[in-house]
């Protein structure tokens, strides 16, 4: 059991242990109070759509299954630079276990210290994060896939979208996906822009 009384626990800064968990487990159908299942729905959306901040953006596109289409850009530390990561889901692959869920969150060595002044990654360690330096490269090597930071942008996205979901709704929707330099503020923007247009 987890208390939700303390932070939950962010383990290596993956969702590695979490995918671990639900497959010990197992999972279930959802059904109703009286047992009759509860039909899977997907909201799908019919025209582009998008919402930016200065250069950063995220847009959706029609699309008969979810796509995410990923791209950072980090100058100023090198090591990272500008990194693209594509991925498609259906029912019967396992994409988001086998590529993305083991990517760890990262952060730059250089801003920890204005993290932490900020009350930002108070569990924050080098188990828990992969840390770059803009001079030094990175701090804890080695990384999981080469483009790992660009991947942990898709885990914070899926998550992100998932706060969309509605009753009996998986929440993430069906389309094209298409992010540039977004973060948690676009990701939850753009849910609350498809929030209105529902």
């Amino acid at each position: 059991m987890i208390d939700l009384l303390r932070q939950v626990p962010i383990f290596d800064g993956s969702a590695r242990e979490w995918v671990k968990a639900i497959d010990e487990v197992g999972l279930e159908v959802a059904s109703y109070y009286g047992g009759q299942t509860c039909e899977k729905l997907a909201p799908y959306v019919n025209e582009p759509v998008h919402v930016w901040k200065n250069d950063a953006f995220i847009a959706a596109f029609p699309c008969s299954n979810i796509k995410i289409s990923y791209g950072i850009n980090f100058p100023q530390a090198p090591a990272i630079g500008c990194q693209w990561f594509s991925c498609s889901f259906s029912s019967d692959n396992f994409v988001y276990v086998e590529q993305i869920a083991s990517s760890r969150t990262f952060c730059i060595y250089e801003q920890v210290e204005q993290m932490l002044q900020s009350g930002l990654i108070q569990g924050g360690s080098l188990e828990s994060a992969i840390v770059c330096s803009e001079s030094r490269g990175w701090l804890n090597p080695p990384l999981h896939y080469p483009d790992e930071p660009c991947r942990h942008k898709v885990l914070d996205l899926i998550g992100d979208l998932s706060l969309f979901a509605r009753a009996g709704s998986q929440g993430f929707p069906v389309a094209h996906i298409v992010v540039y330099k977004g973060g948690h503020a676009l990701h939850t923007d753009f849910v609350r822009y498809l929030s209105r247009m529902d």
